[in-house]
């Protein structure tokens, strides 16, 4: 059940529908609820995922010198 806030105008949290509110970093927002996937292992989408857990393996020995270089 979603709530609103501070009037028709406030902040709106929790979900109505396909309609998910919230608080980020003191910012009110909506999105929409993404749609599920009937296919979710295209070819390219497994290069893709490939591609992206290479470079975390590459990255993960270096995750306390990249969370203080960025």
């Amino acid at each position: 059940m979603g709530k609103i806030n501070q009037g028709i105008l406030g902040g709106v949290s929790g979900q109505v529908g396909n309609v998910i509110g919230g608080t980020w970093k003191g910012i009110d927002y909506l999105r929409i609820k993404p749609s599920s996937v009937a296919n979710p292992r295209t070819e390219g989408q497994v290069d893709q995922r490939s591609k992206f857990s290479t470079v975390l393996r590459f990255l993960q020995p270096m995750t306390d010198f990249l969370r203080v270089g960025f």
